[in-house]
């Protein structure tokens, strides 16, 4: 697949490999309202909402602009002065954001480790807040021992699975990724006290995030969120794109081929002498000695003409090199990343 950069792309999260061409996309006659959203909205905004909500079992729904849009949406909404807000150490800094921008209010914030929420909290209404899937370990959130301590407290889960949504979800068949639905679905966790944001940016290819959860919580965001008070909703484009995305017959084969390529670019990782980090997600990474060598490496592929990721994970310390898997990638992409990846660790055995 010929990359904006020439050559071969493995830098994309676009996992489905939709790019909805303008002439693909449902009509409008009016690209935006020119309003704040909690005036007025367009029909396809509260069409999209209810849709990805109907899909998940949830009871309300609701679009927004972006997943910070969003999240500080539902931080300035729920939380009230003198409750904790629980955020998971490693979770995504633009969730980190929203939740200090709660401080000001007399909301408590703190930070718990990495994916191990703490045995006791203080008896008082707890919102705990998580990435829903971490790609630095490729683990997903213990949605369901957060959702006991916001039980016990009367507080709520909060979880971003912007990276997972349109990946993972209910189970399908004996092996795949699932429905697309959600780290929650595919764990088999109900939505009882979790308040849910996915944006449809990197599995479904377009700028806008939907939020679900119980439809009172639902209802208080879009009424009291200082976004939906102060800017303009998702546009006719973003949620044309959204509903034709959702809507593509394609999806069950798409998600098949991402499966199996997923799993192939592991075993060759593996066959490779290059351990994929945890579990099987369409971002097939390895840990590499040290990030100078990483940078290397990536350098290396580049004038190959294959373009990588070297992250530095939140969650654990040293370099991670990583290939982003799409539905679109051909079987020639993943041979000339493989015949790239061959060359360097040659390199390093001669070394």
């Amino acid at each position: 697949m010929a990359g904006s950069r020439g050559g071969t792309d493995f830098t994309s999260a676009l996992f489905l490999g939709q790019h909805h061409p303008s002439a693909a996309l449902a009509p409008w006659t009016e690209f935006t309202t020119g309003v704040p959203a909690v005036l007025r909205e367009l029909p396809a905004a509260a069409e999209l909402a209810s849709l990805v909500a109907a899909q998940q079992g949830a009871d309300g729904g609701l679009v927004a602009r972006s997943a910070l849009h969003g999240m500080m949406d539902v931080l300035q909404s729920l939380p009230r002065p003198g409750d904790v807000l629980l955020v998971d150490e490693a979770a995504y800094p633009l969730t980190q954001w929203a939740c200090r921008a709660s401080l000001p209010r007399g909301v408590r914030v703190a930070t718990y480790p990495h994916f191990r929420p703490p045995g006791v909290v203080p008896p008082v209404k707890t919102f705990l807040v998580t990435d829903g899937w971490c790609q630095g370990c490729g683990r997903p959130a213990p949605l369901a021992a957060l959702q006991a301590i916001a039980a016990r407290t009367g507080g709520q889960v909060i979880v971003d699975d912007s990276l997972a949504f349109g990946v993972l979800g209910r189970a399908t068949g004996p092996q795949g990724f699932g429905d697309g639905t959600g780290t929650a679905r595919w764990l088999g966790v109900s939505h009882d006290r979790l308040l849910w944001l996915g944006s449809l940016a990197k599995a479904y290819g377009t700028p806008v995030t939907v939020i679900t959860g119980d439809a009172a919580t639902v209802g208080l965001v879009a009424r009291n969120g200082g976004n939906r008070m102060h800017s303009s909703p998702p546009s006719a484009a973003d949620l044309a794109a959204g509903l034709g995305a959702l809507r593509s017959s394609s999806l069950p084969r798409l998600r098949r081929r991402l499966w199996r390529l997923t799993l192939w670019l592991r075993r060759t990782f593996a066959g490779l002498g290059l351990p994929p980090l945890g579990l099987p997600f369409p971002i097939v990474g390895t840990r590499v000695d040290s990030l100078p060598l990483a940078r290397r490496w990536r350098s290396t592929l580049a004038a190959r003409g294959v373009q990588v990721l070297v992250q530095l994970p939140r969650c654990r310390p040293g370099a991670v090199l990583s290939a982003v898997v799409r539905a679109d990638h051909t079987q020639a992409d993943l041979d000339a990343l493989v015949r790239g990846l061959a060359a360097v660790t040659r390199d390093r055995r001669a070394a």
